[in-house]
């Protein structure tokens, strides 16, 4: 008897944990030129935050600008493609350059994107 309700109080831990844990958007880091001030950064990040598959739930608003390293991370909601082209496009907007995009995980380390 005892090991039956060990056995269901183990299986109850293990199906409720998919529902607790949270859902993870996929961030990324964009190298940018021409951020060096923060009515850059506020431009940039009013323009990203406008596109529809921005996660608002991360960073600032689902858009963080790193004037000093010239990057602007974002973050893409769950189940949604991420659009490179958009973002670039966003970004050339407001008069900057973006060079190069790479995923980052949930500990920020850098992976390389490719398209």
């Amino acid at each position: 008897m005892f090991i039956k309700t060990k056995a269901i109080a183990l299986l109850t831990v293990l199906l409720a944990l998919p529902a607790a844990m949270p859902a993870w958007a996929k961030n990324y880091q964009i190298n940018v030129n021409g951020i060096v001030c923060e009515f850059c950064a506020f431009g940039i990040a009013k323009k990203l935050r406008k596109l529809p598959f921005i996660d608002p739930t991360q960073f600032e608003e689902g858009v963080k600008v790193d004037i000093e390293n010239q990057r602007v991370y974002v973050s893409i909601r769950e189940g949604e493609a991420v659009d490179q082209e958009a973002l670039f496009d966003a970004i050339k907007s407001g008069g900057y350059d973006p060079i190069k995009m790479q995923e980052i995980d949930e500990v920020a380390s850098p992976a390389e994107v490719s398209q």
